[in-house]
C-alpha cells in the first residue's frame, strides 16, 4: 500500500500531467471552435473547464498502451464527453446521465496532424462494462467516463488518453458568457428547454441571436435531422 508521501506525490504528478494536456489541448480547442467564435472565450477559459470536467477514473493509462504517454512528447486521444446532466435528470435517473455527443480527437505529433470523429449517439455497439451491445450513450450511465472510454476504444481498437466531459449547463455558460452566439436556424422548431419543460423553447427559421438555452434546445433537437447531421 503506497504511504501518504507516495499518494500526495502521485497526486502533484497527475496535476502536472493535467496541466500539460490542457497546454497540448489549448490549440486544438482554438482552432477547433473559431469558426463558431468560440475561441477566445475558450482560450481563457479552457483550464478552469478541464479542471472542473475531471473525474479521477483510476485510469493511470490504456489497456491499449504498453506504457503511458507523454502529452507534449508522444501522439495521444482525447475523447470530448457531452452529458446530458441537469438537476431535472440527477432528481429522476440518479446520476446516470448518458452522453448525448462524443468526439474522438487524435493528435499525431509525427506528422503534426489532428484528426476528429463525432460518433452518432444511437451506434449500436458493444458495451464492456456491461457485455452485451446496446445503443454507445448507455455506456455513460452504465459506468461514468471510464465506462465511456473503454466503450470507444473496443470500438476503434485505439487507445483513449483523456478525456473532457461537459453537461448542459457548461453548454449555456459557454454560449451566455460570450453575450450569446449568431446562428442561421434552419428551421422552426419547439424544443425542451434544460430543466427538460416540453416545448418551453420556441426559435424562428433564420438568421437570429441565440442565448445559452436557445443554443443548447437547437442543439439537442432531433425532430428534424439525424445524428449523423447533427456531427457535422
Amino acid at each position: 500500500m503506497p504511504t501518504e508521501r507516495q499518494r500526495t506525490q502521485i497526486r502533484k504528478r497527475r496535476r502536472r500531467q493535467r496541466r500539460l494536456v490542457f497546454l497540448v489541448l489549448l490549440p486544438l480547442l482554438f482552432l477547433t471552435f473559431t469558426a463558431a467564435g468560440y475561441g477566445a472565450f475558450l482560450y481563457k477559459k479552457a483550464e478552469s473547464v478541464f479542471t472542473d470536467s475531471y473525474l479521477d477514473d483510476g485510469r493511470h493509462k490504456s489497456e491499449l498502451r504498453d506504457a503511458k504517454v507523454h502529452p507534449l512528447k508522444d501522439s495521444i486521444s482525447i475523447l470530448f464527453i457531452g452529458v446530458d446532466e441537469s438537476e431535472s435528470r440527477e432528481e429522476e435517473f440518479g446520476g446516470k446521465t448518458r452522453s448525448d455527443a462524443l468526439m474522438l480527437a487524435t493528435l499525431n505529433i509525427e506528422d503534426k496532424s489532428i484528426k476528429l470523429i463525432s460518433i452518432p449517439r444511437d451506434s449500436y455497439v458493444y458495451v464492456p462494462e456491461v457485455g452485451y451491445n446496446t445503443k454507445i450513450n448507455h455506456a455513460h450511465a452504465y459506468g461514468g467516463p471510464k465506462a465511456t472510454i473503454e466503450t470507444v476504444e473496443e470500438l476503434f481498437d485505439l487507445p483513449v488518453d483523456y478525456y473532457v466531459r461537459m453537461n448542459f449547463y457548461a453548454f449555456m455558460d459557454v454560449v451566455d458568457a460570450l453575450g450569446g452566439i449568431t446562428f442561421n436556424v434552419p428551421y422552426e422548431l419547439n424544443e425542451k428547454d434544460s430543466k427538460d419543460l416540453n416545448n418551453a423553447i420556441h426559435l424562428e427559421k433564420g438568421e437570429q441571436e441565440l442565448n445559452g438555452e436557445e443554443a443548447l434546445a437547437l442543439a439537442r433537437t432531433r425532430k428534424h435531422d439525424n445524428d449523423i447531421e447533427r456531427g457535422k
